[in-house]
């Protein structure tokens, strides 16, 4: 058992399962906001305190949208980010298209239509400016969308096949965004949808990606279905080939990952349909420590945050429960 990182575990009210997770600093502490709740919730982790987020129907701009008067919204992927000193969040579903809210009032700022494409992953464009959310669809659609507050500005069509897993980063001020689907890894620039880099994964589908650097250069991680997690080098000539042989350690699909340097050790953490996370040295591809144990089912969302200037990990899934790692240890 590795019950020592634990700093954190709180159960969702009414023990709820969680498909998504976004973390969003809030006069100085994190915020996350969770899906898999008929209604959106937010748990305070400094404060231990969970809350209601009701947000009004995503189609109601939608003239179809009288026909249904009892609809709710179905969400299950969520992304957040904080504009002119409030905090904005975008979700949608496997049935639903991404939409975005005002978290506090559930303000819809931006509607979906009945024919949106509908949501397996969205995440907040980093960068800076007013933000900007990317969306993908799974097996529903091929590509993703980026898209912004505004309702007058298309939204950037990403070129690809289906995309299952997204992640972004600010690059000496380039928006980078990564997808991970069927046909492997695809990187883009966020401003005008150009394909970056293209990677394969011996034919298995990533569902979780992240960017991250590495003795100065830029790398995208993967972790794929198998369990096995990929290390990319994003500048490299031989961009084709991970940099060494996949990480392995999950039993099954490895659902969510993200990143963060620990002291300076750039590191992945991964969260598995075998219930374990498991932290990852970057440069090595070992294990750090044994696995995380502390879930009892399937962990489907990994967020890396700060907490009393410490680096955490933030991980929940169909068990309910939301727990906070300590990575410095």
């Amino acid at each position: 058992m590795s019950d020592e990182r634990l700093i954190l575990s709180s159960a969702t009210p009414g023990e709820h399962r969680i498909d998504d997770i976004a973390v969003v600093n809030v006069d100085g502490a994190p915020l996350v906001v969770c899906t898999g709740f008929p209604t959106l919730w937010s748990w305070a982790p400094m404060q231990d305190e969970w809350q209601e987020r009701p947000l009004a129907y995503a189609f109601a701009e939608d003239p179809l949208a009288a026909e249904y008067p009892d609809a709710e919204n179905g969400i299950d992927s969520v992304a957040v980010a904080v504009s002119d000193g409030r905090v904005v969040v975008a979700a949608g579903g496997d049935e639903q298209g991404a939409a975005i809210w005002d978290l506090n009032s559930g303000e819809l700022l931006r509607g979906t239509t009945y024919d949106e494409p509908y949501v397996s992953s969205i995440a907040t464009v980093a960068g800076e400016g007013p933000p900007l959310f990317v969306a993908s669809s799974g097996v529903h659609w091929d590509g993703a969308r980026v898209r912004g507050l505004s309702r007058e500005e298309s939204p950037v069509e990403l070129d690809a096949g289906s995309i299952w897993g997204l992640a972004t980063v600010s690059i000496d001020g380039r928006a980078l965004i990564v997808g991970g689907g069927e046909e492997g890894v695809e990187v883009w620039d966020a401003t005008n949808g150009e394909q970056v880099a293209s990677f394969h994964v011996d034919e298995e589908t990533a569902y979780a990606v992240a960017l991250s650097q590495l003795d100065g250069r830029p790398v995208v991680v993967a972790g794929t279905a198998s369990g096995k997690v990929y290390v990319f080098d994003l500048t490299g000539d031989d961009a084709d080939e991970p940099i060494r042989e996949p990480s392995t350690g999950h039993e099954g699909c490895v659902n969510a990952l993200d990143v963060a340097v620990v002291g300076d050790r750039p590191v992945a953490v991964t969260g598995g349909e075998d219930g374990t996370v498991r932290i990852w040295d970057l440069a090595s591809g070992r294990q750090i420590g044994p696995p995380l144990t502390g879930h009892n089912w399937s962990v489907e969302a990994v967020v890396v945050t700060t907490m009393h200037d410490r680096a955490v990990a933030v991980t929940a899934g169909r068990d309910g429960v939301v727990r906070v790692w300590d990575l410095t240890l």
